[in-house]
């Protein structure tokens, strides 16, 4: 079960801690987990699992970055 679950601009945000924190995220309307490969957000147990939750927001920043149309002036 994750010890945290936080939705983030349509993304749901879980957090896992078995023994260190790691995200998993789903994009809006999906419980399809993306695949990050080396990108999934991690934070130590010291660090603990807000770090990792602002890791994963972060990410989905940059997601939602890449999605957006470029404006034309």
């Amino acid at each position: 079960m994750p010890s945290i679950v936080h939705e983030y601009k349509g993304y749901r945000i879980a957090i896992y801690s078995p023994s260190g924190h790691f995200a998993v995220i789903c994009p809006p309307g999906s419980n399809r987990v993306i695949d990050f490969k080396e990108r999934q957000p991690r934070a130590t147990v010291v660090e603990g699992p807000l770090v990792c939750l602002e890791r994963a927001q972060a990410l989905v920043e940059s997601l939602a970055a890449e999605t957006m149309p470029a404006r034309l002036p």
